[in-house]
Formats: C-alpha cells, structure tokens, sequence
C-alpha cells in the first residue's frame, strides 16, 4: 500500500511540475520590508514562477539574536505580501554559521521535490562567479586545502584564513583572485556562495540565480529614501523614533501589521 501511495504521489507530482514552476527564497524577514518585496516580485518575474515558498528563521536570526517581530507575525507578513508557503529554518541553522545557515535552508528545499529555482540578492547581480567560486571550495583542490590548513595554523578566523588561501590558489593557477575574494568579503555574496556551494554538494536540480540588491547596503544603519536595509530599519525602531517614519519603507501590508 505504501509502494502503491508512493508511486500515486510521484505520478501526480510528475505532472504538477510539468505545468507550474516554483522558486524559493531564503530569508530573515527581520522585519519585512520593500527590498523583500522587490526580491519576491524580482524572483517571480525573472523565473516565471506561479510559486514561492520561502524559507525564514524562527524566534532566532542568523547571528543569534531574537529576531525584532516572532516568527508568526513575519509570517504573515510574508504570506500579505505574496509568499505562498513559508517553511521554518530549524534554529540550529537559523543560528549557524554561513555555512550551516545555507546547507539547512537548501536541504530543506531540496527534499521537498517541486522547487525549480532559488532565488538570492547579491551586490553583483551575476550567478556565474557565484557558481565558480561555490565549486572551488566544494572540490578543495589539494594546494587549496594544504593553504587553508597552513593560514589556519597562523591563528586566523575561518573566514581570513579561507580568503588567503583562496587567493594564494588562484594567483598559483595564474587566474585574478579579486572577484572570487569580493564575494566572500560581503554578508550576502558570501551567503550567495555558501548557497551555491551547498546546491553542488546536493547535486540539487534546483537552478540558482541572484537579483542585485536595490539602493542601500546590508551594513547601511541610516534610512534611504524608499529602500532601507533591515537593520537601519532595527535600529530606528530601538532608539525610539516615531514609527510612522517606518511607513515608506514597508509595503502597506506589512506595516500595517507591524
């Protein structure tokens, strides 16, 4: 009987994708605001998706700190804003490093079967250095992995340490290291890299692409003019200022419910 639901499943399934695409996105939602929806109305536009499952971090954010709204009031916000399917990212990943942060969120997706594209924002805008530099650390040639363990033994971080060593292997193969060394330099590129790479280790369908972020930085702690990042958004929220200021920078659906 489970053979037989099984096989039912699969032939359904079969035929679902073959008329509807779906692409997922990656998220923090801390809190929603209108450079998420551009990257959900971007991701829907450039796949031609009828779909989008996002998959968002709980209680907790990537750098363990509770997020500024609970996990179902973002949700929401998610969902008004036109999300179809919102997953959560188990804390352990939601509170991991770079690389565990991708590798859950990517395994969740890839085990769910119908999702054809993911869809990330990056500073470049371009997929294809993203792909080069994910397949190079995914294969750690021998003279990379032997840099690597020798800048590690120096005392650095894993992230300087993984640079140096990057760039001493490039330069050896005769190639210019500055563009694979900018996407790990920068929060999102490097998430954008930890994606990729995590898609290659998968063997994972799902097809990649990135989107360039709109207006203002990851780092930006000031408010832009229509576009802010999530933290100067945070941050006008923690010195108190008055609220409404928020309005301009949240689609009409997510701030009314923050």
């Amino acid at each position: 009987r489970i053979m037989q639901a099984n096989k039912r499943y699969h032939n359904l399934r079969g035929e679902t994708c073959a008329s509807m695409k779906t692409v997922a996105l990656i998220t923090e939602y801390n809190p929603f605001h209108n450079g998420h929806a551009y990257h959900m109305e971007q991701a829907r536009r450039l796949t031609g998706a009828d779909y989008v499952i996002i998959v968002m971090s709980g209680d907790y954010v990537q750098r363990g700190v509770p997020a500024v709204l609970d996990k179902y009031t973002r949700t929401r916000m998610a969902l008004e804003c036109g999300g179809d399917l919102v997953l959560e990212l188990p804390v352990c990943y939601a509170t991991g490093s770079a690389e565990y942060f991708a590798r859950g969120a990517v395994t969740l997706l890839d085990s769910l079967g119908v999702v054809d594209c993911l869809c990330f924002g990056s500073e470049s805008g371009e997929i294809l250095p993203f792909q080069k530099t994910a397949a190079l650390l995914w294969e750690e040639p021998a003279s990379y992995s032997l840099a690597l363990k020798e800048s590690l033994k120096t005392g650095k971080s894993f992230p300087a340490a993984r640079q140096e060593a990057l760039e001493a292997f490039l330069t050896e193969q005769g190639e210019e290291p500055r563009q694979s060394l900018a996407l790990l330099s920068s929060p999102n590129n490097s998430l954008g890299v930890e994606y990729c790479k995590a898609l290659a280790a998968l063997d994972s369908p799902i097809c990649p692409l990135t989107i360039q972020r709109k207006d203002c930085g990851y780092h930006d702690r000031e408010l832009g003019a229509n576009f802010s990042s999530a933290g100067a958004i945070r941050r006008a929220i923690e010195t108190g200022e008055n609220l409404s200021v928020l309005e301009c920078h949240m689609p009409p659906a997510s701030f009314e419910i923050f």
